[in-house]
């Protein structure tokens, strides 16, 4: 029998809980803290009713619920309020709806060439995997090296100072997300105009040197214009629907740019950040690079790179504490059953991640030994011993015998895996709609730690710089920055 999900107390008829949601991370943590359950919840705003699911397996059934839902209406949120796509736009995506599959929802009088969710996210996965991706990687390290090598930094000390026009745009998501109008925020608006209008820009000079349609196998992974294959396919889908203005086109390119980018900066400022705060955790992730790394320190050898165990924890724990996400799903086309729950039609059901990422309990129960809190940084979080199995799976393992090890031999290296932890560890979303840029996001992150600290050596200034805190004002929007400016210095590597 299916159960209702109660509704959370409110104080004002009619509004609700709408005022709580002006700081919606922190009104989600004070419900999970506030109610000794982790069945759902039921909020609402206005009109709007949300479904706040905490528990793990809750979670996951959010998850496996995606093809019966979509998550339109939020990212049209998005795009309209942060990146101001055209309101002819914004009614083009809502009028899709064809669905996510490869075949049209049965009912569905969407033509082909309008299916604009799922072309948008048919393309993105495509040309963010295989051999796409092993393209990306490689122009991406070379790019990188180009410009670490160009940068004035000698074998002196530098404190080097941050180009603030690069942050100007990160620094007002939140208001933008808060609604916030013009005349509050007049930089903002300016700079979220010239941004468009250079994206523009950019197309009018591919579309005179390029043809978009060329996408066949044979064609390039990369030109010099649009760039990757993927911008091509998304220019040419777009124009062959007149609502793809060329305003709404530059609305998806810098929302697509935007999102590639501003995360990954701001992680990769956390991966640095806690290796400069433990000397012994940079110089074992070092060893992890030199193993990867040819004999004169360059060319790294980038798909082994990017297995290593230490580093792949790193990068999992800086994601886990400093990310927090409020991931969502409407039930678009009718009442659906999540966990159990009846959840009626255009209801929300929304999970945060940071409420995950700091359940004691609920990590306990996945088999992993929290050595330190989960409030704190711990690169080792997500290594295992070689013979770990999930608990969930530990009734089905064969017995077997296991050698006595040699005390007098190393200890066996430690293993990096998610496993078991779908519910609890999801900065990229989940199900159908997860990430699909997340293999190339974590690449960068690895590659550009393990350029950046073969050519430079980093040092934080100052006892102050090792208690940055993430800005949580920035929840839950994605990666949270620190707090103020953290000083460092910086200089080239000696020659050996």
């Amino acid at each position: 029998m299916l159960r209702e999900v109660p509704v959370v107390p409110y104080w004002i008829p009619g509004l609700f809980h709408a005022l709580a949601f002006l700081d919606p991370a922190e009104f989600l943590l004070k419900l999970q803290r506030r109610f000794k359950s982790d069945a759902p919840v039921q909020l609402r705003a206005g009109p709007i009713r949300l479904f706040f699911y905490r528990n793990v397996e809750d979670i996951k059934a959010v998850f496996r619920a995606s093809k019966r839902t979509t998550n339109k209406s939020t990212t049209l949120f998005a795009l309209r309020n942060l990146f101001d796509l055209p309101k002819s736009a914004v009614q083009f995506y809502l009028d899709d709806n064809s669905g996510m599959g490869q075949r049209p929802r049965k009912g569905s009088n969407v033509a082909p060439e309008n299916r604009i969710n799922y072309l948008i996210a048919l393309n993105v996965k495509t040309y963010l995997s295989s051999h796409y991706l092993e393209d990306l990687d490689q122009r991406y390290m070379t790019a990188l090296l180009h410009h670490l090598d160009s940068f004035n930094i000698t074998d002196e000390w530098l404190n080097p100072n941050f180009v603030d026009d690069l942050l100007v745009f990160q620094q007002y998501i939140p208001d933008f997300l808060h609604l916030l109008p013009s005349w509050l925020m007049p930089r903002a608006f300016r700079v979220r105009k010239r941004l468009l209008q250079n994206v523009k820009q950019w197309h009018q000079h591919a579309h005179r040197h390029y043809d978009c349609s060329r996408l066949a196998p044979e064609d390039p992974n990369w030109e010099p214009y649009f760039g990757s294959k993927l911008m091509r396919a998304r220019e040419n889908y777009s124009l062959k629907t007149t609502e793809m203005t060329p305003d709404a086109r530059a609305t998806e390119d810098l929302g697509l740019i935007f999102v590639a980018t501003t995360n990954i900066v701001t992680s990769m400022f956390w991966f640095i950040y806690e290796a400069l705060k433990d000397r012994d955790l940079l110089s074992r992730l070092n060893e992890e690079i030199s193993d990867c790394t040819s004999s004169n320190g360059t060319d790294p050898e980038i798909k082994k790179l990017t297995i290593q165990p230490l580093l792949q924890s790193t990068y999992a724990e800086v994601l886990r504490l400093y990310v927090a996400i409020a991931a969502s799903r409407v039930a678009e086309y009718n009442d659906i059953n999540v966990a159990g729950y009846v959840i009626p039609k255009d209801s929300y059901m929304v999970i945060y991640s940071r409420s995950s990422a700091l359940d004691h309990a609920a990590w306990a129960r996945a088999g992993r030994t929290l050595i330190k809190p989960l409030e704190e940084f711990d690169a080792e979080r997500f290594l295992v011993d070689q013979d770990w199995v999930r608990p969930s799976l530990a009734g089905f393992r064969k017995p077997g015998h296991t050698p006595a090890r040699d005390p007098d031999s190393p200890q066996p290296k430690k293993r990096f895996t998610v496993e078991g932890l779908l519910g609890l560890w999801y900065p990229y979303g989940g199900g159908d709609r997860i990430c699909p840029g997340r293999h190339y996001a974590k690449h960068q992150m690895v590659l550009s730690f393990a350029t950046i600290f073969s050519k430079f050596d980093l040092e934080l200034i100052g006892s102050e710089a090792s208690k940055a805190a993430p800005n949580m004002r920035y929840a839950p929007f994605g990666a949270l920055p620190p707090v103020g400016k953290i000083p460092f210095r910086i200089k080239k590597k000696a020659a050996i």
